[in-house]
Protein backbone atom coordinates (compact mmCIF):
# COMPACT_ATOMS: atom_id res chain seq x y z
CA UNK A 1 0.00 0.00 0.00
CA UNK A 2 1.21 3.53 -0.06
CA UNK A 3 2.16 5.18 2.53
CA UNK A 4 -0.05 7.15 4.82
CA UNK A 5 0.62 10.77 5.64
CA UNK A 6 1.81 11.20 9.09
CA UNK A 7 3.97 13.42 11.53
CA UNK A 8 6.82 12.60 9.54
CA UNK A 9 5.58 14.10 5.78
CA UNK A 10 6.41 17.43 7.51
CA UNK A 11 8.95 19.22 9.37
CA UNK A 12 9.17 17.76 13.43
CA UNK A 13 6.79 19.80 15.37
CA UNK A 14 8.23 20.59 18.61
CA UNK A 15 5.04 21.81 20.59
CA UNK A 16 5.20 18.49 22.84
CA UNK A 17 8.54 19.26 23.82
CA UNK A 18 7.79 22.68 24.99
CA UNK A 19 4.74 21.86 26.47
CA UNK A 20 6.68 19.18 28.32
CA UNK A 21 9.48 21.60 28.89
CA UNK A 22 6.70 24.23 30.18
CA UNK A 23 5.26 22.15 32.53
CA UNK A 24 8.59 21.03 33.75
CA UNK A 25 9.25 24.93 34.37
CA UNK A 26 6.18 24.93 36.53
CA UNK A 27 6.99 22.03 38.37
CA UNK A 28 10.32 23.24 39.61
CA UNK A 29 8.23 26.55 40.62
CA UNK A 30 6.24 25.00 42.69
CA UNK A 31 9.32 22.77 43.94
CA UNK A 32 11.20 25.34 45.01
CA UNK A 33 8.06 27.34 46.60
CA UNK A 34 7.34 24.36 48.98
CA UNK A 35 11.02 24.08 50.11
CA UNK A 36 11.08 27.80 51.00
CA UNK A 37 7.85 27.29 52.70
CA UNK A 38 9.04 24.66 54.30
CA UNK A 39 12.43 26.46 55.20
CA UNK A 40 10.51 29.19 56.36
CA UNK A 41 8.53 26.82 58.65
CA UNK A 42 11.50 25.33 59.62
CA UNK A 43 13.20 28.20 60.06
CA UNK A 44 10.44 29.91 62.11
CA UNK A 45 9.49 26.87 64.29
CA UNK A 46 13.28 26.64 65.25
CA UNK A 47 13.24 30.40 66.59
CA UNK A 48 10.04 29.58 68.21
CA UNK A 49 11.87 27.05 70.18
CA UNK A 50 14.69 28.44 70.92
CA UNK A 51 12.32 31.65 72.10
CA UNK A 52 10.78 29.48 74.50
CA UNK A 53 14.44 28.18 75.96
CA UNK A 54 15.67 31.56 76.33
CA UNK A 55 12.47 32.73 78.15
CA UNK A 56 12.87 29.87 80.19
CA UNK A 57 16.74 31.01 80.55
CA UNK A 58 15.37 34.87 81.51
CA UNK A 59 13.23 33.69 84.13
CA UNK A 60 15.35 31.58 86.10
CA UNK A 61 18.51 34.28 85.76
CA UNK A 62 15.44 36.44 86.95
CA UNK A 63 14.42 34.79 89.99
CA UNK A 64 18.11 33.59 90.99
CA UNK A 65 18.92 37.40 90.66
CA UNK A 66 16.43 38.24 92.80
CA UNK A 67 17.45 35.66 95.65
CA UNK A 68 20.84 37.26 95.64
CA UNK A 69 19.44 40.78 95.67
CA UNK A 70 17.42 39.53 98.81
CA UNK A 71 20.39 38.34 100.19
CA UNK A 72 22.81 41.74 99.68
CA UNK A 73 20.52 43.68 100.52
CA UNK A 74 20.46 41.81 104.12
CA UNK A 75 23.90 42.03 104.16
CA UNK A 76 24.08 38.05 103.96
CA UNK A 77 22.84 35.52 105.49
CA UNK A 78 24.06 33.55 108.88
CA UNK A 79 23.49 29.46 108.96
CA UNK A 80 23.64 27.61 111.68
CA UNK A 81 26.72 25.38 112.08
CA UNK A 82 25.97 21.67 111.50
CA UNK A 83 26.63 18.49 109.59
CA UNK A 84 26.95 19.59 105.81
CA UNK A 85 27.86 22.90 106.77
CA UNK A 86 30.99 24.28 106.42
CA UNK A 87 33.11 27.87 107.08
CA UNK A 88 33.90 29.25 103.79
CA UNK A 89 38.15 29.81 103.96
CA UNK A 90 37.85 32.23 101.43
CA UNK A 91 35.68 34.92 103.08
CA UNK A 92 37.55 34.48 106.02
CA UNK A 93 40.55 36.86 104.16
CA UNK A 94 37.81 39.58 104.20
CA UNK A 95 38.80 42.43 106.74
CA UNK A 96 36.11 43.28 109.60
CA UNK A 97 33.44 40.28 107.73
CA UNK A 98 32.21 38.59 111.05
CA UNK A 99 32.41 34.55 109.66
CA UNK A 100 31.21 32.72 112.53
CA UNK A 101 28.70 34.58 115.25
CA UNK A 102 27.43 33.01 118.50
CA UNK A 103 24.09 33.09 119.54
CA UNK A 104 23.55 33.67 123.62
CA UNK A 105 23.00 29.73 124.05
CA UNK A 106 26.37 28.75 122.47
CA UNK A 107 24.66 27.87 118.93
CA UNK A 108 27.41 28.95 116.27
CA UNK A 109 26.56 30.26 112.74
CA UNK A 110 28.35 30.81 109.75
CA UNK A 111 28.27 33.96 107.35
CA UNK A 112 26.90 33.04 103.64
CA UNK A 113 26.70 35.62 100.92
CA UNK A 114 25.11 35.41 97.79
CA UNK A 115 27.25 33.30 95.61
CA UNK A 116 27.72 30.69 98.22
CA UNK A 117 23.96 30.84 98.85
CA UNK A 118 23.33 30.96 94.65
CA UNK A 119 25.78 27.70 94.32
CA UNK A 120 24.32 25.58 97.14
CA UNK A 121 20.84 26.32 95.62
CA UNK A 122 22.35 25.22 91.71
CA UNK A 123 23.99 21.95 93.40
CA UNK A 124 20.84 20.67 95.02
CA UNK A 125 18.83 21.91 91.17
CA UNK A 126 21.30 20.36 89.54
CA UNK A 127 20.72 16.55 91.61
CA UNK A 128 16.92 16.98 91.12
CA UNK A 129 17.57 17.54 87.54
CA UNK A 130 16.07 20.92 86.88
CA UNK A 131 18.90 23.38 85.94
CA UNK A 132 21.99 24.56 86.89
CA UNK A 133 23.70 27.96 87.60
CA UNK A 134 26.46 29.82 88.66
CA UNK A 135 27.73 33.55 90.02
CA UNK A 136 31.24 34.05 88.47
CA UNK A 137 33.37 36.89 87.72
CA UNK A 138 36.59 37.50 85.75
CA UNK A 139 38.46 37.86 89.21
CA UNK A 140 36.53 35.34 91.60
CA UNK A 141 37.29 35.30 95.67
CA UNK A 142 36.92 31.29 95.65
CA UNK A 143 38.72 29.55 92.18
CA UNK A 144 35.72 27.15 92.33
CA UNK A 145 33.57 30.29 90.78
CA UNK A 146 35.87 30.39 87.96
CA UNK A 147 33.97 31.05 84.40
CA UNK A 148 34.31 28.41 81.73
CA UNK A 149 34.95 29.30 78.43
CA UNK A 150 31.46 30.17 77.26
CA UNK A 151 31.30 32.45 80.61
CA UNK A 152 34.71 34.14 79.94
CA UNK A 153 33.31 35.27 76.79
CA UNK A 154 30.24 36.69 77.87
CA UNK A 155 32.06 38.20 80.88
CA UNK A 156 34.10 39.87 78.59
CA UNK A 157 31.37 40.97 75.96
CA UNK A 158 29.37 42.13 79.36
CA UNK A 159 32.33 44.89 80.15
CA UNK A 160 31.75 46.08 76.72
CA UNK A 161 28.12 46.61 76.96
CA UNK A 162 26.58 43.43 76.11
CA UNK A 163 23.45 42.60 77.77
CA UNK A 164 23.27 39.10 77.92
CA UNK A 165 24.13 36.22 75.63
CA UNK A 166 22.96 32.25 75.07
CA UNK A 167 23.66 29.63 72.96
CA UNK A 168 23.37 25.30 72.25
CA UNK A 169 26.24 23.23 73.09
CA UNK A 170 26.61 19.59 72.85
CA UNK A 171 28.33 17.73 75.79
CA UNK A 172 28.77 13.81 74.63
CA UNK A 173 25.39 12.48 73.44
CA UNK A 174 23.27 15.94 75.71
CA UNK A 175 22.62 18.84 74.46
CA UNK A 176 22.69 21.91 76.84
CA UNK A 177 21.53 25.56 76.29
CA UNK A 178 23.59 28.46 77.78
CA UNK A 179 22.24 31.26 79.12
CA UNK A 180 24.14 33.94 81.38
CA UNK A 181 23.75 37.96 81.87
CA UNK A 182 25.58 40.48 83.62
CA UNK A 183 25.56 41.12 87.67
CA UNK A 184 25.89 44.76 88.23
CA UNK A 185 27.16 45.87 91.71
CA UNK A 186 25.24 47.27 94.01
CA UNK A 187 25.76 49.05 96.94
CA UNK A 188 25.76 46.00 99.54
CA UNK A 189 28.20 44.34 97.73
CA UNK A 190 30.44 46.93 98.53
CA UNK A 191 31.14 45.30 101.18
CA UNK A 192 32.71 41.74 99.69
CA UNK A 193 33.96 44.11 97.06
CA UNK A 194 35.77 47.22 98.77
CA UNK A 195 37.85 48.14 94.94
CA UNK A 196 34.84 47.98 93.14
CA UNK A 197 32.91 50.57 92.51
CA UNK A 198 28.76 51.04 92.48
CA UNK A 199 27.44 50.30 88.57
CA UNK A 200 29.86 48.40 87.54
CA UNK A 201 29.42 45.14 85.94
CA UNK A 202 30.58 42.49 89.04
CA UNK A 203 30.14 39.37 87.06
CA UNK A 204 27.78 37.30 85.55
CA UNK A 205 24.84 34.23 86.31
CA UNK A 206 25.18 31.85 83.99
CA UNK A 207 22.51 29.13 83.73
CA UNK A 208 22.97 25.49 82.32
CA UNK A 209 19.35 23.75 81.06
CA UNK A 210 19.44 20.56 79.43
CA UNK A 211 18.09 21.15 75.67
CA UNK A 212 18.26 17.40 74.27
CA UNK A 213 14.78 17.12 74.16
CA UNK A 214 13.98 20.35 72.83
CA UNK A 215 16.88 19.85 70.02
CA UNK A 216 15.22 16.62 69.59
CA UNK A 217 11.61 18.36 68.78
CA UNK A 218 13.24 20.66 66.61
CA UNK A 219 14.92 17.90 64.48
CA UNK A 220 11.21 15.73 64.68
CA UNK A 221 9.71 19.19 63.23
CA UNK A 222 12.23 19.84 60.92
CA UNK A 223 11.83 15.77 59.49
CA UNK A 224 7.98 16.26 59.73
CA UNK A 225 7.94 19.11 57.62
CA UNK A 226 10.44 17.98 55.50
CA UNK A 227 8.09 14.66 54.53
CA UNK A 228 5.38 16.86 54.30
CA UNK A 229 7.20 19.32 51.89
CA UNK A 230 8.42 15.74 49.74
CA UNK A 231 4.82 14.44 49.94
CA UNK A 232 3.13 17.87 48.59
CA UNK A 233 6.04 17.81 45.61
CA UNK A 234 5.27 14.25 45.14
CA UNK A 235 1.49 15.30 44.69
CA UNK A 236 1.81 17.74 42.70
CA UNK A 237 4.66 16.09 40.49
CA UNK A 238 1.86 13.28 40.04
CA UNK A 239 -0.74 15.91 39.25
CA UNK A 240 1.34 17.68 36.57
CA UNK A 241 2.42 14.32 34.95
CA UNK A 242 -0.69 13.34 34.95
CA UNK A 243 -1.99 16.54 33.09
CA UNK A 244 1.14 16.51 31.07
CA UNK A 245 0.34 13.07 29.67
CA UNK A 246 -2.34 13.89 29.05
CA UNK A 247 -2.17 16.99 27.20
CA UNK A 248 0.71 15.68 25.08
CA UNK A 249 -1.55 13.02 23.90
CA UNK A 250 -4.33 15.41 23.14
CA UNK A 251 -1.60 17.18 21.48
CA UNK A 252 0.00 14.37 19.41
CA UNK A 253 -3.40 13.97 18.09
CA UNK A 254 -4.20 17.65 17.02
CA UNK A 255 -0.91 18.02 15.25
CA UNK A 256 -1.80 14.69 13.59
CA UNK A 257 -4.79 15.65 12.64
CA UNK A 258 -3.24 19.21 11.44
CA UNK A 259 -0.92 17.42 9.68
CA UNK A 260 -2.82 14.95 7.76
CA UNK A 261 -5.24 18.29 7.31
CA UNK A 262 -2.23 19.93 5.96
CA UNK A 263 -0.53 16.94 3.23
CA UNK A 264 -3.91 14.86 2.25
CA UNK A 265 -6.49 15.86 -0.04
CA UNK A 266 -10.05 15.76 2.57
CA UNK A 267 -11.94 13.56 -0.27
CA UNK A 268 -9.72 10.36 -1.47
CA UNK A 269 -7.36 10.44 1.74
CA UNK A 270 -4.69 10.91 -0.98
CA UNK A 271 -2.20 13.17 -0.73
CA UNK A 272 -2.64 16.49 -1.90
CA UNK A 273 -0.72 18.54 -4.79
CA UNK A 274 1.70 20.68 -2.01
CA UNK A 275 3.00 17.39 0.00
CA UNK A 276 3.27 15.80 -3.26
CA UNK A 277 5.68 18.23 -4.88
CA UNK A 278 7.59 18.23 -2.16
CA UNK A 279 7.91 14.60 -1.82
CA UNK A 280 8.10 14.36 -5.67
CA UNK A 281 11.28 17.33 -4.76
CA UNK A 282 13.20 14.46 -2.64
CA UNK A 283 12.97 12.02 -4.67
CA UNK A 284 14.06 14.32 -8.03
CA UNK A 285 17.45 15.45 -5.85
CA UNK A 286 17.80 11.74 -4.94
CA UNK A 287 18.19 10.45 -8.26
CA UNK A 288 20.57 13.33 -9.51
CA UNK A 289 22.46 12.66 -6.31
CA UNK A 290 22.67 8.56 -6.60
CA UNK A 291 21.87 8.04 -10.76
CA UNK A 292 18.96 6.81 -10.02
CA UNK A 293 15.49 6.34 -12.35
CA UNK A 294 12.43 8.14 -11.65
CA UNK A 295 9.55 8.05 -13.68
CA UNK A 296 5.81 10.19 -13.34
CA UNK A 297 2.77 9.90 -15.28
CA UNK A 298 -0.94 11.51 -15.12
CA UNK A 299 -4.35 9.54 -14.76
CA UNK A 300 -7.70 11.57 -15.70
CA UNK A 301 -11.16 10.09 -15.67
CA UNK A 302 -12.49 10.14 -19.06
CA UNK A 303 -15.75 12.41 -19.48
CA UNK A 304 -15.77 12.97 -15.61
CA UNK A 305 -18.22 15.92 -16.67
CA UNK A 306 -20.71 13.91 -18.06
CA UNK A 307 -21.08 11.87 -14.57
CA UNK A 308 -21.63 14.53 -12.71
CA UNK A 309 -24.10 16.06 -15.01
CA UNK A 310 -25.96 12.70 -15.07
CA UNK A 311 -25.46 11.81 -11.73
CA UNK A 312 -24.61 14.39 -9.43
CA UNK A 313 -21.57 15.49 -7.65
CA UNK A 314 -21.99 13.51 -4.91
CA UNK A 315 -21.48 10.56 -7.42
CA UNK A 316 -18.49 11.95 -8.50
CA UNK A 317 -17.06 12.38 -5.44
CA UNK A 318 -18.09 8.26 -5.07
CA UNK A 319 -16.39 7.69 -8.30
CA UNK A 320 -13.17 9.87 -7.23
CA UNK A 321 -13.03 7.75 -4.03
CA UNK A 322 -13.55 4.41 -5.68
CA UNK A 323 -10.59 5.07 -8.29
CA UNK A 324 -8.12 6.34 -5.36
CA UNK A 325 -8.62 3.27 -3.68
CA UNK A 326 -8.09 0.95 -6.91
CA UNK A 327 -4.79 3.34 -7.90
CA UNK A 328 -3.43 2.47 -3.76
CA UNK A 329 -4.30 -1.31 -4.96
CA UNK A 330 -2.32 -1.68 -7.80
CA UNK A 331 0.79 0.67 -7.21
CA UNK A 332 3.24 -0.59 -5.41
CA UNK A 333 4.13 0.41 -1.84
CA UNK A 334 6.88 2.82 -2.18
CA UNK A 335 5.19 5.01 -5.02
CA UNK A 336 3.64 8.40 -4.19
CA UNK A 337 0.27 8.68 -5.24
CA UNK A 338 -1.99 12.25 -5.02
CA UNK A 339 -4.78 13.97 -6.10
CA UNK A 340 -3.28 16.26 -8.64
CA UNK A 341 -6.57 18.33 -8.96
CA UNK A 342 -10.34 17.65 -10.13
CA UNK A 343 -10.16 14.16 -11.76
CA UNK A 344 -6.43 14.36 -12.28
CA UNK A 345 -3.79 12.05 -10.26
CA UNK A 346 -0.57 11.88 -10.00
CA UNK A 347 1.71 8.84 -9.42
CA UNK A 348 5.55 8.86 -9.21
CA UNK A 349 7.52 5.93 -9.50
CA UNK A 350 10.43 5.84 -7.89
CA UNK A 351 13.47 3.65 -9.22
CA UNK A 352 11.84 3.03 -12.05
CA UNK A 353 12.40 3.66 -16.41
CA UNK A 354 9.44 4.74 -18.44
CA UNK A 355 8.41 1.73 -19.41
CA UNK A 356 7.79 -0.31 -15.54
CA UNK A 357 5.94 3.14 -15.39
CA UNK A 358 3.52 2.74 -18.58
CA UNK A 359 3.06 -1.23 -17.17
CA UNK A 360 1.91 0.20 -14.03
CA UNK A 361 -0.28 2.89 -15.23
CA UNK A 362 -1.48 0.15 -18.15
CA UNK A 363 -2.61 -2.67 -15.15
CA UNK A 364 -4.39 0.72 -13.73
CA UNK A 365 -6.18 1.53 -16.53
CA UNK A 366 -6.97 -2.43 -17.12
CA UNK A 367 -8.46 -2.45 -13.37
CA UNK A 368 -10.62 0.63 -13.69
CA UNK A 369 -11.97 -0.29 -17.49
CA UNK A 370 -13.92 -3.75 -15.05
CA UNK A 371 -14.84 -1.26 -12.17
CA UNK A 372 -18.56 -1.08 -10.94
CA UNK A 373 -19.20 1.85 -9.03
CA UNK A 374 -22.42 1.76 -6.94
CA UNK A 375 -23.37 6.05 -6.19
CA UNK A 376 -25.44 7.29 -3.96
CA UNK A 377 -29.02 7.39 -5.83
CA UNK A 378 -28.25 3.42 -6.48
CA UNK A 379 -27.08 3.57 -9.98
CA UNK A 380 -23.82 1.92 -11.23
CA UNK A 381 -21.09 4.05 -13.15
CA UNK A 382 -18.99 2.79 -15.12
CA UNK A 383 -15.89 4.83 -16.25
CA UNK A 384 -12.63 4.88 -18.38
CA UNK A 385 -9.42 6.50 -17.60
CA UNK A 386 -6.46 7.87 -19.64
CA UNK A 387 -2.75 7.93 -18.49
CA UNK A 388 0.48 9.86 -20.04
CA UNK A 389 3.69 8.76 -18.45
CA UNK A 390 7.17 10.22 -18.63
CA UNK A 391 10.89 9.43 -17.43
CA UNK A 392 13.29 11.53 -15.82
CA UNK A 393 15.75 12.52 -18.60
CA UNK A 394 18.24 13.97 -16.35
CA UNK A 395 18.35 17.76 -17.15
CA UNK A 396 14.72 18.65 -16.10
CA UNK A 397 13.14 19.68 -13.37
CA UNK A 398 10.19 18.07 -11.47
CA UNK A 399 8.12 20.77 -13.12
CA UNK A 400 9.30 19.76 -16.79
CA UNK A 401 8.69 16.68 -16.10
CA UNK A 402 5.35 16.95 -14.69
CA UNK A 403 4.06 18.94 -17.72
CA UNK A 404 5.44 15.97 -19.93
CA UNK A 405 3.31 13.77 -18.52
CA UNK A 406 0.63 16.15 -18.80
CA UNK A 407 1.30 16.57 -22.72
CA UNK A 408 1.27 12.80 -22.92
CA UNK A 409 -2.06 12.55 -20.99
CA UNK A 410 -4.14 14.97 -23.40
CA UNK A 411 -2.23 12.86 -26.26
CA UNK A 412 -3.96 9.87 -24.74
CA UNK A 413 -7.09 11.89 -24.70
CA UNK A 414 -6.44 13.02 -28.28
CA UNK A 415 -6.35 9.62 -29.39
CA UNK A 416 -10.11 8.26 -28.24
CA UNK A 417 -9.25 8.16 -24.49
CA UNK A 418 -8.87 4.96 -22.44
CA UNK A 419 -5.20 4.30 -23.08
CA UNK A 420 -1.94 5.38 -22.08
CA UNK A 421 0.78 7.09 -23.93
CA UNK A 422 4.20 7.77 -23.06
CA UNK A 423 6.33 10.78 -23.88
Amino acid sequence: MNEAPSLRTLSPIRSTHFVRKYLTGIFLLICLVVFSVFLGFSYKSTLLIRDRMLLEGQAFFRQIDLTREWIDNHDGVYVRLGPGVKINPYLMQVPGLKVVIEDKDGEKYTFKHSPIVTGEISRMAAAKGIFKFKITSLDPINPDNAPDPFERTSLEKFAGGAKERFSLEESGREVLFRYMAPIILQKPCLRCHESGREGQVLGGISVTIGATSVVREIRRNRIFLGASALCIVALFFAVIFFISKSFVTDLKKAESMLVEMATTDPLTGLLNRRETLRKIGKEHSRAGRLSKLLSVFMIDIDRFKEINDAHGHAAGDDVLRELSRKILEVVRDYDIVCRYGGEEFLVTTPEADGKIAREIAERLRCAVEGMAVTVGDGSVVRFTISAGVAQWTGGENVDQLIARADAALYEAKAAGRNRVHAA
